[in-house]
């Protein structure tokens, strides 16, 4: 499997988003269904697509050396990834009835948060672990 190519702390990152927004989204469902599941909705609206950026761009073929074309490649990639967010919040705003905005919101960019700031975490991790 191509994901099987990608560089284990970008694998473990998405792993411990998932987690974390599960575990937010459950705990947030007991008290309420609706900020539960919205919380569950803004996480999978951030990790579908970098996940499938994540597939897209470890798929692809290294037979290529040129630099230009690697950098032309990831540009529309995250282009594409940037598309795929936009059609998950207006098929999520306009299907999803009732929804709590903001609790969708804040899940949403708290998984962009944590991608941020997991792989210094996880490389921290790994340093003290390998001395």
């Amino acid at each position: 499997m191509a994901i099987n190519k990608a560089p284990d702390w970008l694998i473990k990152t998405l792993k411990i988003q998932v987690i974390i927004i599960l575990i937010s989204g459950v705990g947030l469902f007991i008290t309420s269904v609706i900020t539960g599941y919205s919380v569950l909705l803004g996480g999978a609206i951030y990790s579908l697509p970098a996940y499938w950026a994540m597939r897209r761009e470890f798929n692809r073929s290294k037979a290529s050396n040129d630099p230009g074309r690697t950098l032309a490649q990831m540009y529309g990639n995250e282009i594409l990834k940037f598309g795929f967010v936009i059609v998950l919040f207006v098929l999520t705003f306009k299907f999803v009835k009732p929804l709590d905005n903001m609790a969708l919101l804040i899940a949403y960019i708290g998984s962009y948060i944590l991608a941020a700031f997991l792989p210094v975490v996880i490389a921290k991790q790994t340093s003290i672990n390998r001395k």
